[in-house]
């Protein structure tokens, strides 16, 4: 726990006296010896921002600061903060603020800006105060999936509500499922797959999908994916709410896999569901599963 702590604290520190640097999430996982999915877990679980989105904010704070207090013309700010064009600042800052740098300079607004987080165990307190719960570990059988494939915006590069955006794609696959030859009844799946590996491009693949005994014809539009006979920790749902995932999420990669004997193995992590409905029913459940590995 408190090496995730001093890791991420120094991580924030770095941005915070290099801000105008790119941030390469490749390359700082490697150094932590992390995969990039499990070091922006971890960064997500601590802060309560994607890497991406947390460097934006600090940057877009710090300019601020500067219109508000020097003599700075916007284009040296912008490039000062990072950023390579006035264009991409202007656009930046008034979605943030909600004003052109421009207006903001000149009227000088009363405003609240962020300060630099300080990271401390009462923030784990937090994230598990209501999250007490152990994983099912379990060796799996492989498992082949049929359904409808879509692209979704990465979960470290957008900040929309998934759900919404699924939604349709889940209406598809209930109004074809019956086409689908060998299907497991009254059990679902899905996952987002990162064609890079590292959920560093813009747009990930997510399948909505029923699992299948033996996969024959696949039906036109739909696509499979088969999950590998692994080593997995299953984690139970109770209730699925627009932000349930998330804080399970955040709870898995901040605080139970540090402080496992596992590490994660290669592979995606997945949801399963049982008797899923459309309908919003708060008797849904899911099993959020992860592959795993014991730690050398």
């Amino acid at each position: 726990m408190q090496n995730n702590l001093i890791m991420i604290q120094g991580l924030v520190d770095h941005i915070e006296e290099n801000l105008s640097e790119d941030v390469n999430i490749v390359s700082l996982a490697k150094s932590l010896n992390l995969s990039p999915w499990h070091f922006q877990r971890v960064f997500k679980s601590l802060i309560g921002d994607t890497l991406g989105g947390y460097v934006r904010g600090r940057r877009l704070t710090r300019a601020a600061q500067l219109l508000l207090s020097s003599d700075f013309g916007i284009l040296d700010i912008a490039f000062d903060v990072g950023f390579t064009s006035h264009e991409a600042f202007t656009r930046s800052f008034k979605s943030y603020y909600k004003v052109t740098p421009k207006s903001f300079k000149k009227d000088k607004p009363v405003v609240t800006l962020n300060r630099k987080p300080i990271l401390t165990t009462d923030l784990y307190i937090h994230l598990t105060k209501y999250m007490v719960q152990e994983p099912f570990i379990d060796i799996r059988k492989a498992q082949t999936i049929v359904g409808v494939p879509t692209k979704i915006p990465s979960p470290f590069v957008a900040d929309e509500q998934h759900c919404d955006l699924l939604f349709p794609t889940w209406i598809k696959l209930f109004d074809r499922q019956s086409e689908i030859a060998n299907r497991i009844k009254n059990k679902h799946y899905s996952v987002s797959i990162s064609p890079s590996g590292n959920f560093t491009e813009a747009t990930v693949d997510y399948i909505a999908a029923v699992p299948v005994t033996k996969l024959s014809d696949i039906p036109e539009d739909l696509t499979s994916y088969t999950f590998p006979k692994q080593l997995v920790a299953i984690f139970d749902i109770a209730i699925i709410e627009k932000d349930t995932i998330d804080k399970t999420i955040d709870y898995i990669y901040g605080y139970w896999l540090p402080n496992s004997p596992y590490t994660r193995a290669k592979g995606e992590d997945y949801e399963s569901f049982d008797n899923f409905s459309l309908d919003g029913d708060p008797l849904n459940k899911s099993q959020y599963i992860l592959p795993l590995q014991l730690k050398e």
